[in-house]
């Protein structure tokens, strides 16, 4: 038999938002091409994922 499970996530908006406009900074005055955009993207995203804990846990019955 299966059991539910649920997930637990806490996430540090304070650290992410500054870390990601920590890198946003990086590239102030440029030109940004497509390319460019998407790393950016990229990078940020796994900043967030890093300021992210998720926990599974049996789901309450």
């Amino acid at each position: 038999m299966t059991q539910p499970i649920t997930a637990r996530v806490q996430f540090d908006s304070e650290t992410a938002e500054e870390r990601i406009k920590a890198l946003v900074a990086e590239y102030a005055g440029q030109s940004i091409s497509p390319h460019r955009m998407e790393v950016i993207q990229r990078r940020a995203v796994d900043i967030a994922m890093e300021c992210m804990k998720v926990e599974m846990v049996p789901a309450m019955r």
